[in-house]
């Protein structure tokens, strides 16, 4: 039996001989790789790079070390695209970067298409998910134009779904299905050794898409679709994100005990590959699972670990504005006001912030992507089709589908004119209702027959006054300086405009601004001469861009549209 005294010797020999064999392992296996090719690490590489990132990332470094030995600029440059590649696998943005602006300056020299496509598409995608959107779309524009001369079908498939995947999260979910099912059908009909794995994600995408339209059926459908196709051993990385889906699609049927074993199943496996970015998912489902449950303080843990990796790794969370509400409510549930009052504070600056964000980037996209879509694919199909099928066959296909599709666009066009000038109409006696509510309503004595309440009275009679004299239209009118004027505070207002406005405040604040432009633009010849920005700002708004979605969201039509329909209809009267 050893001493005591020994032991912290023993222990330091133990870790020694751990360290020597250790080192011995990786000599051996450095020395393996160094006896294979080029093209056998090339291999290795593509064999591992969706279920072992790690793995991928070690043969992507020795087929480029190989690469740098012989001088061969091509094998150079994309084994520095696998190397990011694997280094965004696994989660490690910064890397990527790196290696990809190296493949770029080699590809551009070389004049690589193809290269120069998966380059910018990757590059799109980490800024993606480090939140430079915008950034982004620049990356995937100038995809777009290198998959039209690399003359590869599959190209515009890889980018057309990354525009999708951000017209989802920046909630234009409709257009993002279009484009799901679209690009599936087009995957339908090539060849190539990418097709089953694209598939996957595609189906993926499409199933996210449909939960967060709460269409949890659709959902459903494709998610299975898609874990049909995916195997766990084999493509890892896309099958628990799978999961994850089906985590949710529990959830929203109500069975929140499903969803809460399903996320820590995620949870565990992306803890066990050191992706820290892809736990958020995860994380928040067990806090909104437990808030169910009326789990709070689970659901605070859940939820403050959300906050912490987006905080900490920069990624874009597509749903951070719902934890950190959710994060709010079960504060307030267990008391906790000191966190309340910090957590109200970080939602509210983040929900203005969403709501530019998302007008930008759907108009960034339209202007940059959407417009010249129908010539994209046209073009396409001419490189792709002049491998398949004769010159005069392509002719007649590409007239045939330019007749039709100008036929449609006509048809629709048509059918939308006809819709907007309705919606004009209804508008107009919408306009006329509020005119005369204004003239003819005694809202003091509705309110004080019906609620016997006298603080809630009290702060209805407030909003009533706040309303006659149009405090609504400063720009700085939030829920603080309203309750500053009612001598409230703003949880217990914002409780009571809920309740008996029927609506949350920013909705309220909104509904009273664009109701006094529809009417004093209707009024107003002079009003109506300004620019939209300028009326923007007349009516309390500090962007024209969060005042022509407000607009078209209550009205079913942009301000310029509205402002000349009432020029044409008062010239026909």
């Amino acid at each position: 039996m050893f001493s005591t005294q020994q032991s912290p010797y023993i222990h330091k020999i133990t870790l020694l001989f751990i360290l020597i064999s250790n080192l011995s392992i990786l000599y051996a296996q450095s020395d393996s790789l160094a006896l294979k090719s080029y093209e056998e690490l090339d291999s290795l590489y593509l064999t591992y790079r969706y279920n072992n990132p790690k793995k991928a990332n070690i043969y992507a470094i020795a087929a480029n070390k190989m690469a740098l030995k012989k001088g061969n600029k091509s094998q150079i440059a994309w084994s520095q695209y696998y190397i990011a590649q694997s280094f965004t696998n696994m989660a490690k943005y910064d890397l990527a970067l790196e290696h990809i602006d190296e493949s770029i300056t080699t590809a551009t020299e070389l004049q690589d298409n193809s290269l120069l496509f998966n380059n910018h598409n990757l590059r799109g995608n980490i800024l993606s998910e480090k939140e430079n959107e915008l950034e982004a779309i620049d990356e995937y524009s100038i995809a777009k134009k290198h998959s039209l001369k690399s003359g590869d079908p599959m190209h515009l498939i890889i980018v057309s779904s990354n525009i999708a995947y951000l017209k989802k999260i920046h909630k234009n979910l409709k257009e993002a299905v279009t484009i799901y099912k679209e690009t599936l059908a087009l995957l339908e009909k090539i060849d190539s050794s990418e097709k089953e794995f694209n598939e996957i994600v595609l189906l993926m995408n499409l199933a996210d898409t449909y939960l967060r339209m709460k269409n949890t059926k659709e959902a459903e459908y494709f998610n299975n679709l898609a874990l049909n196709k995916c195997s766990e051993a084999k493509y890892p990385h896309a099958y628990f994100p799978l999961l994850m889906n089906d985590a949710i699609i529990d959830f929203q049927k109500g069975n929140y005990n499903k969803t809460i074993i399903s996320s820590e199943r995620v949870r565990s496996y992306f803890l066990s590959v050191s992706n820290e970015d892809q736990l958020v998912t995860p994380y928040f489902y067990l806090g909104k699972s437990y808030y169910k449950q009326e789990k709070y303080e689970e659901a605070i843990l859940a939820l403050k670990k959300v906050n912490t990796i987006v905080n900490k790794k920069k990624i874009n969370f597509p749903d951070l504005e719902e934890a950190k509400e959710l994060l709010l409510l079960s504060y307030n549930a267990t008391g906790k006001t000191n966190e309340v009052s910090e957590t109200f504070t970080e939602y509210s600056e983040l929900n203005k912030k969403n709501d530019s964000m998302d007008m930008e980037v759907i108009s960034t996209i339209y202007e940059k992507h959407d417009k010249a879509d129908l010539e994209n694919k046209i073009t396409i199909l001419d490189l792709y089709g002049q491998e398949q099928k004769s010159r005069a066959t392509l002719w007649y296909t590409v007239s045939a589908i330019l007749v039709v599709s100008l036929f449609l666009f006509f048809f629709l066009y048509r059918k939308k004119q006809h819709q907007a000038k309705k919606h004009f109409q209804d508008l107009l006696q919408t306009i006329e209702t509020l005119e005369q509510s204004q003239i003819e309503s005694e809202p003091t004595k509705t309110i004080a027959s019906v609620i016997t309440d006298e603080s809630v009275l009290e702060i209805l009679e407030g909003l009533e006054t706040f309303e006659k004299k149009e405090y609504y239209l400063r720009q700085d009118c939030t829920l603080s300086f309203v309750a500053k004027k009612l001598k409230t505070n703003t949880s217990y207002l914002s409780n009571v405009i809920n309740t008996y406005k029927g609506k949350p405040f920013k909705s309220y604040l909104t509904e009273l601004r664009i109701n006094a432009a529809l009417i004093r633009l209707k009024n107003d010849k002079k009003l109506r001469a300004y620019t939209i920005k300028a009326i923007a700002e007349e009516f309390g708004f500090k962007r024209q861009e969060t005042f022509s979605k407000a607009f078209k969201a209550q009205t079913k039509m942009l301000p310029s549209y509205y402002i000349k329909s009432l020029s044409t209809n008062k010239l026909k009267n």
